[in-house]
């Protein structure tokens, strides 16, 4: 079903001070490689420009945990804004960022212990913070390397038992012994192998459902795949039974098709699975006036699950954003720009046979990383049961855009969807300004403390959102 509303149109007015091309985007930073290793840097940073250096305290390793910091949802019993405050605009006056961990370099994919550790994947290793003394923030000598390997870069999760540890290169996914409150892996297991090698999307993010199987996501080797070899094995999400490993990679069943980079992976409340899409850049289309890349295609929120095809329409299919003489937003539209024998028609897109749409859009070049549900009872009450997007940011745009937190909020069926953002940079008179913050946002989640925790891979950094109770 196509969404009915779109609250963001109005946002690009805010713009940022900038005319000039953010360093990087979803779309096509290529491979880094650093120190004999691939750290990806996908949908990151590029050396230069406007990133910011940091001091990387190098972790050590710890010993397994038994205190439990903070009880779950621990609302009304957790000063969730207590720490270094990180100066932003927020939606709501009473909520805060703080700054909970610095030095974690390329911080990319997040995932939350029981007992509130945070383990981020980030640069070869994945790394444990945690806050030994209360006072809201992981600092030097409270973080541990809990386990690494060669081209670690996003993807992280824990097993629904709780036994595993899992995290990804781009090629391999492998799984270490976890025990509560441990803060160091064990046991190293090679669970998935053969996942097609990096290109532009190298970042393979992983997700549990309900029943125990792992979803891995590859994107798209480049801006527009048309090869048979690349369409039959990238830009889509496959589901594996991991109860007996190693399995390869070929062997995993699709599960959802036409996804040119779905970087964020998330299952809800409601056992249903969400994902967030990156469209592709350079969009032209001479139906339109010809260079319509500025605000095309829109990025998607998508429902992977549920009923309906498992295909989503890339590369033969791009969803409308803000387009003088579309069909208005979240329309689905033949790309052109496809060879002409694999080329689709309009009706062919429109089809809700064929293609599965948006549930929302946003705008284009916003560069949605991360999702999650919200369910805590920190943050508003009305925030329950919405998702929460990351976008990293603009590179293929003249007036930058993203780098913010949205809430994506649901219709009653889930078949639509408003966003709208919620935390970002503070313009000088008070404003959301877009695109230009020294803060990418990456992974989010949930901590156990009822606040949001996320990555920021230019900085280094892991903020909290908290909440003031007025």
């Amino acid at each position: 079903m196509r969404l009915n509303h779109w609250a963001l149109l109005p946002l690009f007015a805010l713009g940022c001070n900038s005319t000039t091309p953010s360093s990087s985007d979803a779309a096509t930073t290529p491979d880094v490689v650093t120190a004999g290793d691939v750290v990806a840097q996908p949908d990151g940073v590029t050396p230069g420009g406007d990133v910011v250096s940091v001091d990387v305290a190098a972790p050590v390793d710890a010993p397994a945990a038994v205190d439990v910091v903070v009880a779950p949802d621990a609302s009304g019993t957790v000063d969730t804004c207590r720490g270094t405050a990180e100066a932003a605009w927020t939606v709501d006056p009473n909520l805060c960022l703080v700054r909970f961990a610095t030095g974690v370099a390329r911080a990319r994919g997040l995932a939350i212990a029981p007992n509130g550790d945070v383990f981020v994947n980030a640069a070869g290793a994945v790394t444990v913070l945690y806050d030994a003394d209360g006072d809201g923030m992981s600092g030097a000598n409270e973080r541990a390397t809990f386990a690494t390997a060669a081209g670690l870069n996003h993807g992280i999760a824990f097993s629904p038992d709780g036994r595993y540890l899992y995290a990804s290169s781009d090629t391999t996914v492998y799984r270490w012994a976890y025990t509560p409150g441990a803060r160091m892996g064990t046991n190293r297991e090679t669970v998935i192998t053969g996942m097609p090698v990096g290109a532009n999307h190298p970042v393979r993010p992983l997700l549990f459902d309900a029943m125990g199987r792992l979803h891995i996501a590859v994107g798209s080797a480049g801006n527009l795949d048309t090869t048979s070899t690349l369409l039959e094995t990238r830009a889509m999400v496959r589901r594996f039974s991991v109860a007996t490993v190693p399995v390869a990679y070929s062997a995993g069943e699709v599960f959802a098709s036409g996804v040119r980079n779905e970087v964020g992976l998330a299952l809800d409340s409601m056992g249903r699975i969400w994902g967030v899409e990156n469209g592709r850049d350079s969009l032209t289309d001479s139906r339109f006036g010809g260079d319509i890349h500025e605000d095309n295609p829109g990025e998607r929120l998508n429902r992977l699950d549920g009923p309906g095809p498992s295909f989503f329409g890339y590369p033969h299919c791009w969803v409308e954003g803000r387009l003088t003489g579309g069909g208005g937003v979240g329309t689905l539209h033949a790309d052109l720009n496809v060879p002409s024998t694999m080329r689709r028609d309009d009706p062919f897109c429109q089809n809700p046979a064929n293609v599965r749409a948006a549930v929302g859009v946003m705008p284009a070049h916003w560069a949605p990383l991360g999702v999650t549900e919200y369910t805590g009872n920190v943050l508003p009450p009305s925030w329950r049961g919405n998702l929460f997007i990351t976008a990293h940011g603009s590179w293929n745009r003249s007036m930058a855009v993203g780098r913010l937190i949205a809430r994506a909020q649901l219709s009653p069926d889930g078949n639509s969807a408003t966003i709208e953002p919620v935390l970002g940079q503070r313009s000088g008179a008070g404003a959301l300004q877009q695109g230009g913050w020294n803060v990418r946002p990456v992974d989010i989640r949930q901590g156990v403390d009822g606040a949001l925790y996320f990555t920021d891979d230019q900085g280094g950094r892991v903020f909290r959102i908290g909440y003031r109770r007025p």
